[in-house]
């Protein structure tokens, strides 16, 4: 297999997982943002846990500092 470097990860994201992404990187909470999108916990761990996945990094931390490599945060 092929290995291919892609020079954004988060150009894979659909757009609900962007969303989902924006909120988390504002150090919202699931519950919270679960209450902001009106869908369950469960759906949000899901999109949290497919960007995580998406992007190649492990927890929040990592995707914060990815973010910022990518100018999504300051």
């Amino acid at each position: 297999m092929e290995n291919i470097t892609i020079s954004n990860p988060f150009k894979v994201l659909s757009k609900r997982e962007k969303e989902v992404l924006q909120l988390i990187l504002q150090g919202v909470q699931v519950k919270d943002i679960s209450a902001a999108m009106d869908l369950k916990s469960n759906t949000i761990s899901t999109f949290k846990k497919s960007i995580l996945s998406k992007t190649g990094v492990r927890n929040n931390i990592e995707l914060f500092k990815l973010a910022q490599e990518h100018n999504l945060v300051k």
